[in-house]
């Protein structure tokens, strides 16, 4: 092969040659090929993205040279057979913990961390939670008895992942009860229950310094000392790291109303079990706010035999239909925002509601070639809100609430809307201790202070993309999950993320923050976090480049285009016979896609996907961005 000029007056072979290097302590031999004239520091960077940075700057290259022994530089080229001095084995060695690893809630996340934690073989760890019933917050105390999961099963259960195993038996949108079931069965199943400790709050933590002459591992100089309390009894223990999954689903919005006194009806709120559904039978309700949860209740009261349900909000959010949610979550590269707006409308047409490219949430030019959906609350998921608006028996009217009168709510605008009943759904809070229980000053990433032993995970509230890779928690979760494994077992990766200062930062307290907990990311500042640290670290980039195909082939074994679609449409008329049994005899509404729309909507998303062959046009506004939506 001929050799070519390298700029500074030499030349440069391309002919190959076998290398054999084999370690001076184990004997163990790898071979790799190369080209004649690679260099030692060459050899150093690429044994490096396999055994660490850390331990290939520990490497010593030696080769035998008549009766002596020669230590190569990096600047030398690299011999056929060499000696290798440095590290054990071939085998990156991974850290070692004297203490456990805790990680602070039994929800979802928590669990499929504890999950993560056992693939990867780490079994020295605890999974505390105040609860009494693994499940976390958002599904034991806030969704109420009828909630059911919005979006579809395939891309929110314990078992997403690679090597874990389909759920069996569980319907596509299942209820909380099924879910809680869900996962108590999933951790029987994989070992996860030893590993629990319900009914127990961390109430303080304090960071030690261990003495680094008495330490015995090679996780860090730092460890963590908890308070726990369990029926009011304080223990304590000692711990190596702390993942922290608190939920942004935590804190319940209340506001009190002028005029409660006088308003005669009951006044609830839409989560928990705290309202009796069963008083509002040929009731009219009056439903305030109108983020997911509130567009859940509309099902919830009409399902119980209410005659109206009508959404009082300040500015309307958009709602999403089953099927572009399943378009969004099926998808393997991300549409754009106005690839779903338009799949919106035929839905919102049908409901005799307001264009989707009209609500204050889009931002775009006016020839709608792109967009950008930004809302300060999540999609509500599901047909039913457009269903019973379409039958009159849901009305949506912006405007704020001046006071209550004797079944009445009264607008700002004087108008007088009729009412024997009020749900507050009024969103929710994080938990704003946890910034006091940490002793957080910033959030470097999900790094609490910086530092990588501290995770402090939490989904992002509302929207802000112009892509969609998905509005559901486990693909993201599994993600976050995974890159902590990784950290754990190889910290000195996380070092040059940390330095690099490219990870987002909060301070605790700012402005800017509105009162928000500083460890609650905007969504377009919380999703470049994962980006960062998978960008910095080979070796979870490579595991990472499968996480991306798991969504769309999940989603396509539980829940294929033609049976999800009959799946809705039997939804669909299943409520449209309710409506005709409460007197409604009007022909039923056709549900508004068929199969050949939806697989040509698909069809059009993977053929934009493909790369241009000429010059690429401008990308549109806004990240590919995964949404949370759990409730």
């Amino acid at each position: 092969m001929a050799p070519f000029s390298r700029g500074d007056g030499g030349t440069r072979s391309h002919s190959h040659r076998l290398c054999r290097l084999k370690l001076l302590t184990s004997g163990d031999v790898i071979e790799m090929p190369l080209e004649v004239t690679t260099k030692v520091g060459h050899v150093r960077q690429m044994l490096a993205e396999k055994l660490g940075n850390a331990a290939a700057e520990e490497l010593i290259f030696i080769t035998k040279s008549a009766s002596s022994y020669k230590v190569l530089l990096d600047l030398e080229e690299i011999p056929s057979n060499i000696t290798v001095k440095g590290v054990p084995s071939w085998t990156r060695q991974k850290a070692a913990y004297r203490f456990p690893h805790c990680i602070v809630g039994a929800g979802h996340c928590g669990l499929r961390q504890g999950l993560s934690f056992l693939k990867e073989g780490i079994h020295d760890f605890l999974v505390i939670d105040r609860l009494q019933q693994l499940g976390g917050t958002a599904w034991v105390r806030n969704a109420n008895p009828t909630s059911k999961l919005q979006t579809e099963l395939g891309v929110y259960h314990l078992q997403y992942g690679i090597d874990l195993p389909l759920p069996q038996g569980m319907k596509t949108w299942p209820s909380r009860a099924e879910l809680l079931q869900h996962f108590q069965e999933v951790c029987e199943d994989h070992g996860l229950i030893p590993h629990l400790r319900l009914g127990t709050e961390v109430i303080e933590v304090q960071p030690q310094e261990l003495d680094i002459r008495a330490r015995e591992f090679s996780g860090g100089r730092w460890a963590y000392d908890l308070t726990l309390c369990k029926q009011e009894q304080s223990t304590q223990m000692r711990c190596a790291s702390i993942q922290c999954y608190p939920g942004g689903l935590t804190e319940n919005l209340r506001l009190e109303l002028p005029g409660e006194e006088e308003f005669e009806g009951c006044i609830g709120y839409g989560m928990f079990d705290e309202f009796d559904y069963g008083l509002v039978r040929e009731k009219q309700v009056v439903i305030f706010g109108m983020g997911a949860f509130a567009v859940e209740n509309v099902r919830t009261c009409l399902e119980h035999g209410a005659a109206t349900a009508t959404i009082i909000c300040r500015r309307k959010n958009l709602a999403i239909p089953r099927v572009v949610d399943w378009f969004i979550n099926q998808s393997d590269s991300p549409p754009t925002a106005a690839m779903v707006l338009n799949a919106m409308q035929p839905m919102y047409a049908l409901g005799g509601l307001d264009d989707p490219w009209s609500f204050y949430a889009v931002i775009g030019p006016a020839d709608r070639s792109t967009a950008v959906i930004r809302q300060k609350s999540r999609f509500g998921i599901g047909d039913f809100y457009f269903l019973a608006s379409c039958y009159g028996k849901c009305r949506t009217l912006v405007g704020s609430i001046k006071r209550l009168a004797a079944r009445q709510v009264v607008l700002d605008s004087a108008e007088r809307v009729p009412a024997d009943h009020l749900l507050k759904v009024l969103g929710f809070t994080a938990d704003p201790k946890i910034e006091k229980l940490f002793g957080l000053k910033e959030l470097v990433g999900y790094f609490g202070n910086g530092d990588w032993r501290q995770w402090i995970y939490c989904e992002f509230p509302g929207i802000d993309a112009g892509r969609f890779g998905g509005t559901s928690l486990s693909p993201a979760i599994q993600s976050a999950t995974d890159s902590v494994s990784w950290i754990l077992q190889y910290p000195e990766d996380i070092e040059p993320v940390l330095e690099s200062n490219l990870l987002p930062r909060q301070k605790a307290k700012s402005k800017l923050l509105a009162g928000r907990p500083c460890y609650v990311f905007e969504p377009r500042a919380g999703g470049q976090i994962l980006g960062v640290i998978i960008g910095f670290i080979p070796g979870l980039a490579e595991k990472a480049a499968a996480w991306g195909a798991l969504k769309r082939q999940r989603m396509h074994q539980l829940h294929p285009l033609e049976g999800y679609l009959e799946e809705c449409a039997q939804e669909w008329y299943t409520y449209c016979q309710m409506f005709k049994d409460c007197g409604d005899d009007r022909p039923f509404p056709r549900y508004p896609y068929t199969s050949a729309a939806l697989r040509e909507l698909v069809d059009r998303n993977e053929e934009m996907a493909k790369p241009l062959p000429t010059k690429a046009l401008a990308a549109d506004p806004g990240d590919a961005l995964e949404l949370t939506s759990d409730g």
